[in-house]
């Protein structure tokens, strides 16, 4: 169960993951030594899973973002499992979640082209033998994205 204090240092940190622990204990009533324990625990127990850069995709040259909704043929778990390791494998797909509904899998890809992301679906993913179907959804603009957790909400 996270406390108030908890919710308010991870909501300032998913602002600013290079916070200073001098900065945040002052944004979150607290001292720095409390502060600092309290945010070593959250890291301990896998609240905060790590810190990153956040990048903006476009700027960075990946021009092209899609979703593909993957069908696969689950008869074994060897199949389900060399599909998942196939997915982690590759650098195009940035996020991959298991699904109920009509599609197994939904999976967000970015590439440099739309070249590159036909040679993507057509090279690779259509050559993973457990796929059964897939669909490919072209993002034509983003209309929000974050990776901020609403930690405010009861």
């Amino acid at each position: 169960m996270l406390t108030t204090q908890d919710k308010m240092i991870l909501t300032n940190l998913q602002a600013n993951g290079r916070m200073p622990i001098v900065e945040l204990a002052a944004k979150t009533n607290m001292s720095e030594s409390t502060c600092m324990r309290r945010t070593k625990s959250l890291e301990e127990v896998g609240v905060i899973k790590g810190y990153t850069a956040l990048l903006d995709a476009e700027k960075a040259g990946f021009d092209v973002m899609a979703f593909v909704q993957v069908s696969i043929n689950q008869n074994t778990e060897a199949a389900f499992n060399s599909f998942k390791n196939a997915v982690r494998a590759s650098p195009y797909i940035l996020e991959c979640y298991s699904l109920s509904g009509p599609y197994d899998h939904l999976m967000k890809v970015v590439a440099r082209t739309n070249k590159d992301l036909s040679h993507f679906i057509l090279k690779t993913l259509k050559t993973f033998p457990e796929i059964r179907d897939a669909q490919t959804l072209f993002v034509l603009h983003q209309v929000k994205h974050t990776t901020a957790l609403p930690m405010d909400l009861n």
